[in-house]
């Protein structure tokens, strides 16, 4: 009787499908936790960022006495409910009297190691490869000042003090000139907003001001300043230390 024995085993063209499906898996695996220890390391670094800004804002109010006459006083519902603020009223008249005179004490608590009040880019606070936004009333890279503080955190407003949106139009590079360098990934716009107001003898005080999101539509703030696989400010506050 003859027997045949057959020999099992895999292929060479076999072994090497499943090798390079295993490559693929890992590539995608490794990518993804790639992307995630990025994105913690980012929020650490906009919770630095953050609470720092925060640090200087009431270090200064305290030392005054009082708010800056300084900020965006037009506050959304939405933003009431999601932060909590201590708003009597929706909104308040915008301030900026006294706006040169917060943004020199703010810097200088923040331990400003460089100031650029001319031209931003040519004087070299802000990098050349900066990203240019998708509105021009936002397009940082013509920031009319910038500061670079101890901690390599850029500082910029798109307009100098005496101008009315002032305190609306600022945003912060949380790692300064070190890369990305993109419109939510490392780059925010911020606005100076009312924090709380309270009502004495029928007439709306502002009691706390403090850092957030600029007052703008979704849709026109992602087609403004969303960079690929960027968050919002407000994301970011979100994810990083939360609303109070």
């Amino acid at each position: 009787m003859k027997i045949n024995l057959k020999k099992s085993g895999f292929t060479l063209s076999e072994i090497m499908v499943t090798l390079t499906l295993i490559g693929c898996l890992a590539t995608l695996t490794l990518s993804t936790i790639g992307a995630s220890i990025q994105q913690r390391a980012r929020l650490a670094e906009f919770r630095s960022a953050y609470a720092k800004m925060e640090a200087a804002l009431k270090s200064i109010q305290f030392d005054r006495g009082s708010i800056y006459a300084c900020y965006y006083g037009t506050v959304p519902f939405a933003d009431i409910d999601e932060q909590g603020l201590r708003m009597e009223k929706k909104s308040v008249s915008d301030a900026t009297a006294e706006c040169n005179a917060f943004i020199h004490a703010f810097t200088r608590t923040m331990g400003a190691t460089r100031s650029c009040e001319t031209n931003p880019v040519t004087e070299g606070c802000i990098p050349n490869n900066y990203p240019t936004s998708g509105c021009d009333s936002y397009d940082f890279k013509n920031a009319k000042r910038a500061y670079v503080f101890d901690n390599s955190m850029i500082f910029m407003t798109y307009y100098q003090p005496n101008n009315s949106s002032f305190p609306g139009r600022m945003a912060i590079d949380i790692n300064g000139r070190k890369g990305p360098n993109k419109w939510g990934q490392d780059i925010f716009p911020i606005s100076l907003s009312v924090h709380e107001t309270a009502i004495v003898n029928g007439k709306t005080y502002v009691k706390d001001v403090y850092f957030t999101q600029p007052n703008l539509e979704t849709n026109f703030y992602r087609r403004c300043f969303i960079n690929g696989a960027g968050r919002t400010t407000k994301e970011m506050m979100k994810e990083s230390a939360g609303f109070r």
